[in-house]
């Protein structure tokens, strides 16, 4: 099926922000990478240099207080603010805290304008009632890419999430996905859009 990777893709962003760290806080952090990319990525991830995170493909900032961890399934890398203490009940009783993730997919036989529609399409489907509140071009690193922000609920919890969409080489396209909860969002906002800036694909 075309595009079910695609689809796999905004799944896993919605799991990671809704159960994640439930499993990581039992320890159970061996969670299996993405295959489609490069294997040695998770090997580079654990060398990677002081805030930042480094693989075969990409590099990119790790804010302060942030720190990498095993990527989820469907993820070339990620890092969680460890140290956070949300102000939200329901955030508190699944173990939730705030993420970013960076996923690989290809284009295949859609353009860019396409995939996005698709990638948003497929959060109406999974998340019925998410609302996108931001849609827009931007440049990272002389790379045309797009950003997407959008609310949803999950187990009780009100998230936002920020998903920005890199064009690589050819038909490759890096996936940026940041997930807050609502009321922690205006905190996070800027050290979000910084760290999708920091974006550098490997010549």
């Amino acid at each position: 099926m075309k595009n079910k990777k695609i689809l796999y893709i905004v799944i896993v962003v919605l799991v990671i922000g809704s159960g994640l760290f439930f499993f990581l806080r039992k320890g159970n952090n061996k969670l299996p990478v993405n295959p489609s990319k490069n294997i040695a990525q998770q090997t580079n991830i654990e060398q990677t240099q002081n805030k930042k995170i480094v693989t075969d493909d990409f590099e990119i900032n790790v804010p302060a207080g942030w720190e990498k961890t095993a990527p989820a399934m469907g993820s070339s890398a990620m890092a969680v603010k460890t140290d956070e203490n949300l102000n939200d009940p329901a955030a508190q009783k699944i173990n939730f805290k705030s993420y970013f993730a960076v996923s690989y997919d290809t284009l295949q036989d859609k353009n860019m304008s396409e995939y996005l529609q698709i990638v948003k399409n497929g959060l109406q489907q999974t998340v019925p009632g998410v609302v996108f509140t931001k849609d827009q071009d931007m440049t990272i690193n002389n790379r045309s890419a797009h950003a997407i922000e959008a609310e949803l609920t999950q187990q009780g919890v009100n998230f936002k999430i920020l998903l920005t969409v890199i064009a690589g080489e050819g038909k490759d396209v890096w996936v940026m996905s940041f997930n807050t909860t609502k009321n922690a969002w205006d905190g996070y906002k800027e050290t979000f859009y910084s760290v999708a800036d920091s974006f550098s694909l490997k010549k």
